[in-house]
Parts: C-alpha cells; structure tokens; sequence
C-alpha cells in the first residue's frame, strides 16, 4: 500500500469514527509509526485533517470542499499579507528616495572632472589652485626632476601660497632631490615654511588642495602635450590625500645631508664607473659599447641607470652631477 492509499484508508476511518484511535491501525491493520505519520502528514497538508483538542486522537476530519475553501482562504491571507509588507516596503523607499536622492544628487554634482592639455594650460590650472589654496597644499613629486625654469617658477608660487599661512607638505624623490637645482630649491622651501620630505619611491605626481581638489597626471595627448586631470570634490580628492597622507608617514625629513649624494653614499663601480668616465671624455653610445664590449643597447641602459640614480634629465647633467660629488676627480 502506498502512501496515499494509505492516506485515503485514514481519512475513511476519521470520518466513521470521530474518535477513531491510532492503535487501531498500528496494531490491528500492521501499520508502522512512520507510515501513520506519513498519512497524518498529507492529510494535514491537504487540509483534510486538522489538528483538534476536542478529540482524544488530536484530529478533527473536514469535508473536501470545507478544506479546499480553508486552504484557499490561508493563502489569501498569506498572500494579503505579502502586499501588505511590499507596500510598507514601496511606502518606506519611496521616504528614503524623498530624504536622501537630494543629499545624494549635491554630492554626485559636486564630484567635477576636468582635463586639461598642453603645458600651458596646465600650468594655468596650477596657478588657479595656488591662488584659491586657504588651508593646505600637499604634494607628490616622482621621476625626475622638472627643468630649472619651471622650479623657479613654482618657487614664487610656493611663497607667495606660504605667505598667506597656507600650510604645504610636499615629497620629492630622493635621486631628483641631488639634481643641484633641485637642492636649492627644496632648501628655499623648507626655509621659506613648507615642510619638505624624500623618499625613494612614490605612486604617483599628485597636488591636493584644501582637500577639495586634486591635480593628477593624464595620458600624453597624441602630439605628445602633457596632460593633466582636476579633480573637484571631496569624495576623490580624500582619496589622494589619503595616498599622500600614507607616504608622508614613510618619507625622510629634509635634511642637509639628504640631498648631498643620491642613494646615500652610492658610488659608481664596474662598469658603471667606466661609463662615467666616459661620459666625462664625450664619447658616443658606439664608441663606449666598443670599450666596454657590450651593446649600444646596453650602454643605453645603463646610462638610463646613472641618470635615474643621479635624478637628472640629460647626459649634461649627469656629468655635471658626477663632478660636484668627486666621482671624477681621481
């Protein structure tokens, strides 16, 4: 016999006998306890049997269309109450769309990005933001370091922003920081007010004023202009203050000696040596790969090396830079 027959033989006893008891199928017929539950089970799931206090077996038997109407009515009240709930749920969006779409809109309309192209326009952009700066100016510098004219530049920029009580935290690297120029820039900063770290490595160039505005490095324009993106707002601009505050805390406090030789107390061997020398004596990428008997690739790179580590921007300058620090005196 299967369950359902089962069920059918259980729903005819119940209602014969109203008090019907459940060892009449357990002991007389050779039901086992989990086939009764069984029956029980689909009885009550089609709602032909309903739980009852009034019987001692705990049941009570309804007719057929009795239950089909009690199942149709439970889930209409169930089902009430699901719109019940997904209109408190409509009802309650609808008040935080009304309270907070407005804060939200202010703040996506505050977020501006803009980019800039072209040298000159940049350096306008630069100008703007030192004018308007009335808290603070942070920066990042990698790379090498900027030419001359463009330091002395932002040297006057710098004072003036300083002049106001504007506070300016700034890091430079540390090989750009021994470019001779670039010595006695960062030493007039720092003692014009602004306080002025190295270090050996950054992310990124970055400015960030009064944590409203944060200028970064765009792509190259296809003529090869510089690009920059302005960024207005303080959602990202406390992004990159939070970049910048993060490698303030690992920088080196300018000192004396912290510009007066790159990488500390580097000096040139091996080949590295040779090739200084060489440089010194003006010779050509063919003729040092020939001494050195290596390729005109190779020498290349490492003059990228020297140059990297002496943070200048030219083979002139290198040279410049190994006869102010004694590499060629011998």
């Amino acid at each position: 016999m299967d369950a359902r027959a089962r069920a059918q033989e259980l729903y005819r006893l119940a209602l014969d006998n109203a008090d019907w008891n459940p060892q009449t199928l357990t002991e007389h017929r050779g039901w086992s306890g989990s086939e009764l539950a069984g029956a029980l089970q689909l009885l009550g799931e089609l709602g032909l049997l309903v739980p009852s206090s009034g019987h001692h077996n705990g049941w009570t038997a309804l007719a057929p269309d009795t239950a089909l109407r009690k199942l149709l009515l439970d889930e209409e009240q169930h089902t009430d109450a699901l719109l019940s709930a997904v209109r408190q749920t409509r009802s309650a969006l609808a008040q935080v769309l009304a309270d907070f779409q407005p804060v939200y809109a202010r703040e996506l309309a505050s977020v501006q990005m803009e980019v800039v192209n072209g040298m000159a326009n940049v350096s306008a952009v630069l100008e703007d933001a030192s004018r308007r700066a009335e808290e603070e100016v942070l920066s990042l510098h990698p790379g090498r370091p900027l030419p001359e004219e463009m330091v002395e530049a932002g040297l006057e920029r710098d004072r003036l922003v300083l002049g106001r009580g504007v506070r300016m935290r700034t890091i430079h690297l540390r090989s750009a920081a021994s470019a001779p120029h670039m010595t006695a820039y960062l030493r007039r900063l720092n003692g014009a007010g602004a306080q002025v770290r190295t270090a050996h490595t950054l992310p990124m160039r970055l400015i960030v004023v009064d944590g409203s505005l944060a200028i970064v490095p765009a792509s190259r324009t296809a003529d090869g202009e510089i690009a920059a993106i302005v960024l207005r707002g303080e959602t990202l601009a406390g992004v990159f203050r939070g970049i910048f505050q993060h490698s303030w805390e690992s920088a080196t406090v300018l000192t004396e000696s912290a510009t007066d030789s790159p990488e500390g107390d580097w000096r040139p061997t091996g080949r590295h040596r040779e090739l200084v020398r060489m440089l010194g004596g003006g010779l050509t990428d063919e003729a040092m790969a020939r001494k050195l008997g290596v390729s005109e690739r190779t020498v290349r790179r490492l003059v990228s090396e020297l140059t990297e580590r002496l943070g200048t921007a030219s083979r002139f300058q290198a040279g410049v830079c190994a006869v102010r620090l004694g590499w060629l005196d011998d």
